[in-house]
């Protein structure tokens, strides 16, 4: 089976961390969980509305590298630390880059993600032919 790694330039660089962005195998789309930091390495913010706008623009970048968009998302995945509090700003962000239909959607609470600084994690879900 053929891997297509996908790690645009404007990503920080993964492979001192041993992962790719993303990967195309056998007509299936993986992606790592994309967080609030642009291809510097600089934190979007500390609040959850900048750093979720940095997580979809992340995933909007690794998207196009395989010619596809936001529109061709079918499911999405959240991470968010204390969703309690931060889910009406991160559904903010998320009714701004989503429309009816929307994709299937799962936020899950977590007490941490790999940083204490990072608020939310995402990952998507994209049908894609090699």
């Amino acid at each position: 089976m053929e891997h297509r790694h996908i790690n645009p330039e404007s990503a920080p660089d993964s492979t001192e961390h041993g992962y790719s962005h993303a990967i195309v195998a056998d007509g299936t789309f993986y992606i790592s969980g994309q967080v609030g930091m642009d291809g510097d390495r600089n934190l979007a913010g500390e609040d959850i509305t900048s750093q979720t706008r940095q997580a979809f623009d992340n995933v909007e970048a690794i998207l196009a590298e395989i010619d596809r968009d936001l529109n061709d998302v079918v499911k999405v995945k959240a991470h968010i630390v204390d969703p309690h509090d931060r889910f009406a700003d991160y559904n903010e962000v998320y009714q701004e880059r989503f429309a009816a239909p929307y994709p299937c959607h799962t936020v899950l609470g977590v007490e941490q993600l790999a940083g204490p600084e990072y608020l939310v994690e995402i990952e998507v879900d994209v049908p894609v032919e090699d």
